[in-house]
């Protein structure tokens, strides 16, 4: 499964229209695609449905990138020069002189050599399992669990089966790396079906209107596990536990007055999200430029706070100051 002759069978039929199309597949599985999508979900769809995708997005991926770092394994690219790396988006990664030495059998693994170069290198992107699989596989399992309509089911279906099949294409993941996160990503997917996607459970979820701060079991489950992911996540992935902390204590925030009710008219869904918009990028944007005076632009906790800002605004901030104008309701809190 680590050999790279699936890589060199698919891209035997690479042509200029399959690898644009197969380059889009693939942006759907990046997180600046899943964050515009959130939002736009979160602000003019489905308030309570997109927090939990939100939920379903950063456990899958910072599951996943413990993963990584723990296996810590190259990918196709990084084994076989000769493998085409076609996904443009990939952040750059050290170079290898090694031809076609991936694994020599289905089963077989790496060659030690090839493994002991490549964690030896730096800025290496490890690849197995594929974040992209496991986070399509859970992402749109769970969206497919939540709207369940048949268009919706038919469209999530097609991307959990495209986005796999587009990394490998790419020349950014074995087999082996797809597999693993279709793995991952089920169980995911399974494990959040199980707390909170069966219909009862999200019955129980959609009707609560309001959530205390304070030793409970709500605050616990949205606050506490970012800081329990920094003892075993890298720092490179702290980002995803800032949004978990921000977007999770916005929630709870929101919900002392109560939650906000999606029916509104088109002209309102569309303002209260190019706002919510403006606000998280606008922060994020700002707080930035005031971290490079400053000289922090570098420091992993001024970004950890800045993503904790940002995540804080969006749900919280936003969400408020639409209710202030007119463009999202409150329910009353009985």
């Amino acid at each position: 499964m680590f050999q790279t002759e699936i890589n060199h069978y698919f891209q035997s039929f690479a042509s200029d229209g399959l690898t644009a199309f197969m380059r889009f597949i693939t942006t759907l599985g990046y997180m600046e695609f899943f964050m515009l999508f959130l939002i736009i979900l979160l602000l003019a769809i489905n308030f309570k449905k997109a927090f939990l995708m939100f939920m379903v997005l950063i456990w899958t991926g910072a599951i996943t990138f413990f993963f990584k770092d723990y296996f810590d394994l190259p990918r196709p690219f990084h084994v076989d020069n000769s493998v085409q790396r076609l996904d443009k988006q990939l952040p750059g990664d050290a170079a290898f002189d090694f031809s076609k030495r991936g694994a020599t059998s289905f089963w077989g693994g790496l060659p030690a050599d090839v493994l002991v170069a490549t964690r030896a290198a730096e800025g290496v992107e490890n690849g197995f399992p594929s974040g992209h699989t496991s986070i399509a596989i859970a992402f749109w399992g769970a969206l497919a669990f939540l709207f369940r309509k048949r268009w919706v089911t038919l469209l999530c279906a097609s991307l959990m089966l495209l986005v796999p099949l587009s990394r490998i294409y790419l020349g950014v993941h074995f087999l082996a790396d797809v597999i693993g996160g279709l793995v991952l990503g089920a169980v995911a997917l399974a494990a959040f079906y199980f707390i909170i996607l069966k219909p009862d459970k999200l019955s129980n979820f959609e009707s609560s209107n309001q959530y205390a701060i304070g030793p409970n079991i709500t605050t616990t489950i949205l606050l506490a596990p970012p800081f329990l992911f920094m003892l075993i996540l890298h720092q490179e992935i702290y980002v995803l536990l800032a949004f978990m902390l921000g977007l999770g204590l916005g929630f709870l925030l929101l919900a002392q007055k109560g939650l906000p009710i999606d029916e509104a008219s088109i002209g309102y869904k569309i303002a209260r999200t190019m706002m919510g918009v403006l606000i998280f990028g606008g922060l994020r944007y700002l707080i930035k430029l005031g971290g490079e005076q400053l000289g922090l632009a570098e420091d992993i906790w001024f970004d950890f706070f800045r993503n904790t800002i940002a995540g804080l605004a969006l749900i919280w901030i936003g969400t408020e100051v639409s209710i202030r104008l007119g463009w999202f309701q409150r329910k009353a809190i009985a």
